[in-house]
């Protein structure tokens, strides 16, 4: 139980507490106000950019303090980090979709060809399809320099009458330098891997281990390699997916009918062809059987032989037997 007195002390020191408190929260929200005005001004160094203690007219403490969040700030993430700089080229994948009407494919597709090859591109898929009485159509997939890829899209467009074109592009600058940089990552994992592979003469299953990590690391190492090749040429050559169809049904020429000096000169020369045609397939029949002809000599002998000995047997006069006169 409380005596008078301590009750006294206790309700004389209560108030002063509760003033002390606010007075207290009141000095650091005033001191909070310089520090968020001056964050606000503050500039995030770039990578490897030392901050000096008196930059940014921070000086004193506050600028030793910016400093050493700088120097010891963790590293953003390579993805978060992608290079945004004018030297930096950007790597930018297009696509584009053109179709055109045309009077006759056969020109046309020529023509595609040729500009192809003069804009340092090529064909990677071609298809015809048609008959006769149907409209013909011809596809091709071609690949380009992103630099020459506008001004091929503009001489294709002029070979026809524009029927649909379709461009969209797909900025791939910041996957293509995360994934080269996880890749000097991870080589630079698998030397520390290697040398502690060489360094290492404990037990053979703390060198499994390793060599099973350096695997991993390997193939994924191996894995990047291949997604960069991919961007890489998705990049430097753009794609165009090309299709011209005639606007008329196609109609093949009427065929030529040979006069009828033409028509003997040419079943003479069937004739003689035959003929020469006949006499090779002789010649090598008679050369094929030289081989043979001491095997049909032989042959042929043995037949002489026997026919002249059935010959002789059948000459031959057969005994006759008398029988004897009945008694």
């Amino acid at each position: 139980m409380q005596s008078p007195a301590s009750f006294l002390l206790t309700m004389v020191l209560l108030p002063l507490t509760g003033c002390g408190e606010a007075g207290y929260e009141a000095q650091m929200k005033t001191a909070e106000a310089p520090a968020a005005s001056h964050y606000a001004n503050y500039k995030v160094p770039a990578p490897g950019q030392v901050i000096s203690a008196d930059s940014d007219g921070g000086g004193g403490m506050a600028g030793g303090m910016m400093g050493m969040h700088a120097a010891t700030a963790p590293e953003a993430p390579a993805e978060a980090a992608a290079p945004t700089d004018a030297g930096i080229s950007r790597k930018v994948i297009y696509d584009a979709t053109l179709d055109l009407a045309v009077d006759a494919v056969d020109p046309v597709a020529a023509m595609v060809g040729e500009l192809v090859a003069s804009s340092g591109g090529y064909i990677a898929e071609e298809n015809m399809t048609g008959s006769p009485g149907s409209l013909r159509s011809q596809f091709w997939r071609l690949r380009v320099p992103v630099d020459r890829f506008d001004g091929l899209v503009r001489s294709i467009m002029a070979l026809g009458e524009l029927v649909q074109f379709n461009r969209k592009s797909q900025d791939v600058t910041a996957e293509f330098y995360d994934v080269e940089a996880r890749i000097k990552n991870k080589l630079v994992e698998e030397e520390t891997l290697k040398k502690i592979l060489e360094e290492r003469s404990g037990q053979l299953e703390e060198v499994l281990k390793v060599e099973v990590e350096l695997a991993r690391v390997r193939g994924e190492v191996e894995q990047m390699q291949g997604r960069l090749r991919v961007l890489q040429n998705l990049s430097s050559l753009a794609t165009l997916t090309l299709t011209i169809r005639e606007r008329d049904r196609f109609q093949p020429p009427a065929p030529v009918v040979a006069d009828f000096p033409t028509q003997l000169a040419r079943t003479w020369q069937s004739s003689l062809t035959r003929l020469l045609d006949l006499g090779k397939a002789l010649t090598i029949f008679v050369v094929g059987q030289v081989v043979w002809l001491p095997f049909y000599a032989i042959g042929l002998v043995l037949m002489w032989w026997g026919l002249r000995r059935l010959i002789a047997i059948a000459r031959t006069p057969r005994p006759t037997t008398s029988t004897p006169p009945a008694v």
